[in-house]
């Protein structure tokens, strides 16, 4: 029987402690979880290796999720449609153009966090 295979998740969050929560709360739930502090250090993990998810702040010093989501598709089209921008702002996504991504609001729980993952890559667990 082959071993399904384990969902490549991308965090950038500038928070470190809900950086670390994140990826932990994703490794448990058997994910490969690789973090960013912000937008430029996203794309460079974006340009280095493919993900099935991006799960990105909204509001990050020196590039926000809005410009790593334009710069990323723009990299990897085929990234259109899983990522999830995370803030405890309101979003609204037909202002920035992103409509076929996701958005949660903080504070939510990892299972909340699991459920919009699952939904994006259609996973059944």
């Amino acid at each position: 029987m082959t071993e399904a295979k384990k969902l490549r998740i991308l965090v950038v969050e500038d928070e470190d402690h809900v950086r670390a929560v994140l990826r932990l709360g994703l490794e448990q739930q058997g994910c490969e979880v690789v973090t960013a502090e912000d937008g430029v250090e996203g794309l460079d993990a974006v340009d280095q290796q493919p993900f099935d998810v991006v799960v990105t702040d909204v509001q990050m010093p020196r590039r926000d999720g809005t410009w790593l989501w334009q710069q990323a598709i723009a990299v990897r089209p085929e990234l259109a449609g899983h990522f999830l921008f995370i803030s405890g702002h309101d979003f609204p996504k037909k202002d920035h153009g992103s409509e076929r991504e996701f958005f949660l609001a903080k504070p939510f729980t990892i299972t909340q966090l699991w459920t919009m993952i699952a939904t994006i890559t259609k996973v059944e667990r």
